[in-house]
């Protein structure tokens, strides 16, 4: 039974095309489930409408809990896996992570609390964990999942700088226009605003400097946003582009060893 589970509901554990029949069933359910919360949020539903779309949320809630416990309970079993820790490291620490997210806050609610997803609306973020655990059933998905986590290092350290210089954008036009435009720029954190539209390139102009001092510094900054914007897009290209090479290479190395495989010697003349 534990094996057929695993067989069932761990992707790399299925040994044939495509999905198993239980995944397709979890698949349905996330559609369903963004279905649900997308007429949840519609007006002037009946009370009959809004009690039927909690009871089938319910109902999501915990088929996704029974999903997560048996998941952890059967992984690795066909590989010989065992142990708690081992299982959670096989199944994918992440997506157990994902799983919990997405029934986790409101079913903890439901259960010692009495309430609905509809009676503390701010659970239902939670909810948006669901799509990305439908991510975990397209290979594409799950490409630009790996590509995020092996450069978070990285996209760290761009953020870090991108806060630096936001920050210091700030400072500047504080200097400059706390006096000239006081309701704009009389602080740091007032000049936080303009900043952080202006170097993301959004530039609402709802507030623009007015000393010429200010409209000078303003195009460097704006012109330096420019490189600091892309610099994220530059690390996630750059992953992708190593990704798709490294896959490249390992299928025409499953090439390679297949034809080796299957060639026997010509037969002579």
């Amino acid at each position: 039974m534990r094996a057929w589970m695993d067989r069932q509901l761990l992707l790399d554990s299925w040994d044939r095309h495509g999905l198993s029949p239980v995944n397709w069933v979890i698949l349905t359910l996330i559609l369903l489930s963004v279905v649900l919360f997308t007429i949840e949020t519609m007006p002037g539903l009946s009370p009959g409408t809004a009690r039927a779309l909690d009871l089938a949320n319910d109902a999501v809630l915990f088929i996704f809990a029974i999903e997560f416990a048996l998941r952890l309970w059967c992984a690795g079993e066909t590989r010989g896996i065992s142990g708690l820790r081992n299982r959670a490291r096989y199944a994918g620490p992440f997506w157990l992570f994902i799983d919990v997210l997405a029934f986790g806050p409101e079913l903890i609610v439901l259960l010692f609390l009495g309430m609905t997803g509809a009676d503390l609306a701010w659970l239902r973020a939670f909810r948006l964990a669901r799509l990305f655990k439908l991510a975990k059933y397209f290979e594409p998905a799950r490409v630009v999942i790996r590509v995020l986590r092996s450069v978070w290092r990285q996209l760290v350290v761009a953020a870090v700088i991108a806060l630096l210089v936001i920050y210091g954008a700030a400072v500047i036009m504080y200097l400059f226009e706390r006096e000239t435009t006081p309701e704009a720029f009389g602080s740091i954190p007032s000049a936080m605003w303009w900043s952080v539209v202006t170097l993301s390139t959004v530039g609402y102009g709802d507030v623009v400097p007015a000393t010429i001092g200010g409209r000078v510094a303003a195009g460097f900054l704006i012109l330096g946003a420019i490189g600091l914007v892309s610099l994220p897009s530059g690390i996630i290209a750059g992953a992708f582009q190593d990704e798709l090479r490294q896959r490249r290479e390992q299928e025409r190395a499953e090439q390679e060893a297949h034809h080796v495989r299957h060639s026997g010697p010509r037969p002579g003349l």
